[in-house]
């Protein structure tokens, strides 16, 4: 088994500064855990490791990014101050401590085939690896493209919902954007742009020179499309309050039709949601918003949300820009529960200047050896295979908010100090050395506090604003790297 080694505390910046004795090491109590991702999921298996009465002596966060969070920092919303506010729970899990586990952030390490760091190399090192990396790649829509003649041309350029890409494509009064996926990210998508037409994101993220160009843009129109009905709506409740609440201020327009509720009623659907509490409340405020025709009439950007109905072809026009996108009317078809979108062959044309897609992602296994299946690791209550293990999206699946990843990663963590049917074995000496002999350059949490500190400097921020992030990853690898 692995055992501390004094000179870490000093070298690396153990967040403790001492080690106390613990109860004795059993192949079912880990004396070292690497989680690999530092985000919710990440985090949460930290804390739950942390709280478990015989925590381990050693517990690395591997991320390749060089700062920590996962998507808390990158993808929640510029404007979701309160969502971003877990950053202060996860600080307090690994600065907080135990007083007896020594917790390491090694920034800047990529892990994977292809990478200069194997899953193989990380296993070496830890009685259990712990993959809580997320889900990358994102699901694509491939559509056909035609000329007004007819023509078959290369399709014009979907971007993802990265604001900054949907800024660059194309500027003018009246945009009209259309947006494939109705989650949680396609509102966040509409809500930003929605505040950047009327200037009121100076308490957010977003930095200067995108709030004035929203401000100069002028979002017309945003149109979510999604393929199955108002029952399977992908978006939460408190996501879509918060819109209504901008159209009923007259800050925006909100449309939903009577019509596509009418046809997303039927009885399969009906019946999935007797007795589910959050779909009833979230149908109930749909049917608000369809029925409150003062928010159709509010001022600035005018947001629809569309049911039934999946894209089918682009059309551009002679120079292959984009024109509009035809969608063709769905209805459901199959047993409560397992209802899918079918064609009806009645097909809508929707003027769209840029066509964003929102259609989730999905995780790629770290080393082809391990279980995977339908963008996920196959698992027992976590257990992979040996010592690996799983938390997160690449566990469960993209779906659900942050505290989705509470109970996950406490079905982990209890799941670890069941043990599994091989011994783990001895470990090989201390991962950080192995770094260093291959060369491998990794930041420190004390390299993440110098970010924190540069990006929280009151030169740097607008009144209300809480943090101007670096976008640069030169530059953020320079102040994390003490340079």
């Amino acid at each position: 088994m692995l055992r501390l080694k004094s000179h870490l505390t000093k070298r690396v910046g153990y967040t403790i500064r001492c080690i106390s004795s613990a109860p004795p090491v059993s192949p079912t109590n880990p004396e070292s855990v690497c989680i690999i991702g530092s985000g919710p999921s990440g985090f949460y298996t930290l804390k739950y490791l942390l709280s478990h009465p015989s925590p381990p002596k050693i517990v690395d966060l591997v991320d390749s990014s060089r700062v920590p969070f996962g998507l808390i920092r990158t993808g929640v919303a510029p404007d979701h101050g309160d969502v971003k506010n877990a950053q202060s729970e996860f600080t307090q899990i690994i600065e907080g401590g135990n007083g007896s586990t020594g917790v390491r952030f090694l920034g800047g390490v990529a892990v994977g085939e292809g990478e200069r760091v194997k899953l193989s190399d990380v296993e070496d090192h830890y009685d259990a690896v712990v993959l809580c990396h997320g889900a990358s790649l994102s699901n694509e829509l491939n559509l056909p493209a035609y000329k007004p003649d007819g023509s078959k041309v290369e399709a014009p350029p979907v971007v993802r919902p990265g604001f900054r890409e949907v800024v660059e494509r194309k500027g003018g009064e009246g945009l009209s954007i259309t947006v494939i996926g109705g989650g949680n990210v396609s509102l966040d998508l509409a809500r930003v742009f929605a505040k950047g037409r009327r200037g009121i994101l100076g308490e957010s993220e977003v930095r200067d020179e995108e709030i004035k160009e929203m401000a100069e843009w002028g979002v017309g129109t945003i149109g979510l499309y999604n393929r199955r009905g108002a029952y399977q709506t992908a978006f939460t409740t408190k996501e879509f309050r918060d819109i209504y609440k901008m159209a009923k201020a007259g800050k925006t327009a909100l449309r939903v039709d009577l019509e596509d509720i009418e046809r997303s009623s039927n009885k399969e659907s009906l019946e999935e949601m007797e007795g589910n509490r959050p779909m009833t409340r979230l149908i109930k405020l749909i049917t608000q918003v369809a029925e409150d025709d003062g928010v159709k009439k509010g001022e600035g950007t005018q947001i629809s949300v569309k049911y039934l109905r999946s894209p089918s072809e682009i059309h551009t026009d002679e120079e292959g820009n984009m024109m509009s996108v035809r969608f063709e009317l769905q209805e459901l078809s199959g047993e409560k529960g397992a209802q899918r979108a079918v064609g009806t062959g009645v097909f809508e044309d929707v003027q769209t200047d840029v066509l964003v897609s929102s259609m989730g992602y999905k995780a790629s296994p770290l080393d082809q050896r391990l279980p995977f299946e339908g963008g996920r690791y196959k698992h027992e209550r976590g257990h992979v295979e040996g010592r690996v293990f799983a938390a997160g999206w690449c566990k469960r699946g993209p779906k659900g908010i942050v505290g989705t990843n509470i109970t996950d990663a406490r079905e982990t963590v209890g799941r670890i100090y069941e043990g599994t049917e091989t011994e783990r074995g001895e470990v090989g000496g201390d991962f950080v050395d192995f770094l260093e002999k291959e060369g491998v350059e990794y930041s420190t949490w004390e390299g993440w506090q110098r970010v924190d500190e540069v990006e929280r400097d009151e030169d740097r921020l607008r009144e209300g604003q809480a943090r101007n992030k670096i976008k640069d990853e030169d530059e953020i690898r320079r102040v994390a790297m003490g340079r």
